[in-house]
């Protein structure tokens, strides 16, 4: 089914409609450009790949753009170029997906969980000092919801002389003290195009870096530690002969898939204003219900908007607040159980000095709204109306 990306005053909805939390906005020009890459004869990483590369480099002004199979294989190669020895510990925000963990654990590092900061959920820089205090290896900061980290932060690690690590999966267009978030002075800086993100392929995502030798490492770890790609290797003037660096993984991004963001990015800007407008009209639509807060409290400008979070008025029962929203037709979601409440983490993590507290205090609370690119301002109207609703003030 092919869509496109609506006009913030063209409403198509109707009352029956339902309003879903997340939907990819493919058009026709995606599906062309798809087509021809599946018709070229060379459908996996190739020069699909190295141009994409080369347009989010001139966007987002860094050097070195790596095109990875997702998030979570760029967050595990440059962990493994830290190449820390096993049993370092690694400080990560308890408030983010398990990948932003699970990266450091593959390698052998042992994640200390860290607080949030209660107007961003992202993390907290006190929270961080006190762990660096306390002996710290390195650290993988998360910009939740495409609301970049405090420069706070970068400032304790720069400090403090650990690599720090950006995970980006929310925050592709998001703006920071640095300009465009592109790992600028980091360990690299890790995005996501899954189906769900401001900009997809369906899966994938890329590593980022001023860093000359991040950026050759991650070039050979993401292809089992290689030498020399299929791409090189197989066109008319390559030379077969190829070496193995070091062990890597199997984390290339398929033509195939590069050419779906390719597509996307050229409508990128379109789809980041619709978002921000969206953002504007839930703001407006929610601003007088007593005890809701937005996640961040005031609306950052140099956010991505890849979520509309919410937090619930206190003592709010949410899971009648999400049956209540669905009877009604519209879908939501929780980001993020935080970290420390999963089994495994408990018995594998630690939770940095000072625990917990923030996070604990919202986990409950939090709720996001429908939020993405095939929404019009009615959906949003729609959307809102049935929070109020089932918040018991329509």
């Amino acid at each position: 089914m092919t869509t496109s990306t609506p006009s913030p005053a063209d409403d198509q909805s109707t009352a029956t409609e339902p309003v879903i939390f997340a939907a990819p906005d493919i058009t026709d020009d995606d599906l062309v450009a798809v087509t021809e890459v599946l018709r070229s004869g060379w459908i996996t990483t190739g020069s699909e790949c190295l141009a994409l590369e080369a347009e989010l480099a001139g966007y987002l002004d860094i050097p070195h753009v790596v095109a990875m199979s997702s998030c979570t294989a760029a967050l595990e190669t440059a962990v493994a170029y830290l190449d820390l020895p096993a049993g370092s510990t690694i400080g990560v925000p308890t408030w983010t997906f398990v990948s932003s963990a699970l990266c450091a654990v593959h390698h052998g590092l042992k994640p200390v969980l860290l607080d949030v900061d209660p107007d961003t959920l992202n993390l907290a820089p006190d929270a961080l000092a006190r762990a660096i205090d306390e002996g710290l290896d390195a650290v993988i900061g998360v910009h939740f919801a495409g609301v970049a980290l405090a420069p706070e932060v970068h400032t304790v690690c720069a400090d403090a002389g650990i690599p720090f690590i950006e995970d980006a999966a929310h925050a592709l267009g998001t703006r920071d003290h640095r300009g465009r978030v592109a790992g600028q002075g980091t360990a690299g800086a890790c995005f996501s195009f899954y189906a769900t993100k401001n900009l997809t392929s369906g899966e994938g995502g890329a590593l980022t870096t001023d860093d000359d030798d991040l950026a050759a490492f991650a070039r050979s770890f993401r292809l089992h530690g290689l030498s020399r790609d299929a791409w090189a290797r197989y066109r008319p003037d390559g030379e077969a002969a190829y070496d193995v660096l070091a062990p890597g993984i199997k984390g290339n991004l398929p033509d195939v898939l590069a050419a779906l963001a390719r597509s996307q990015f050229q409508r990128f800007e379109q789809m980041q204003a619709l978002r921000r407008t969206l953002v504007q009209r839930y703001r407006a639509n929610l601003a007088d219900i007593e005890g809701l807060r937005f996640v961040p409290g005031e609306l950052d400008e140099g956010s991505a908007d890849h979520l509309m979070v919410v937090l619930l008025p206190e003592g709010t029962h949410r899971p009648r607040v999400v049956e209540r929203m669905r009877d009604l037709g519209v879908s939501t979601s929780v980001h993020f159980q935080p970290l420390h409440r999963f089994h495994w983490f408990q018995q594998h993590a630690q939770v940095g000095p000072g625990g917990t507290p923030v996070a604990e205090s919202v986990m409950f609370q939090a709720l996001s709204l429908p939020l993405h690119t095939n929404l019009t301002v009615g959906d949003v109207d729609r959307a809102s109306a049935a929070l109020l609703e089932a918040l018991g003030r329509s």
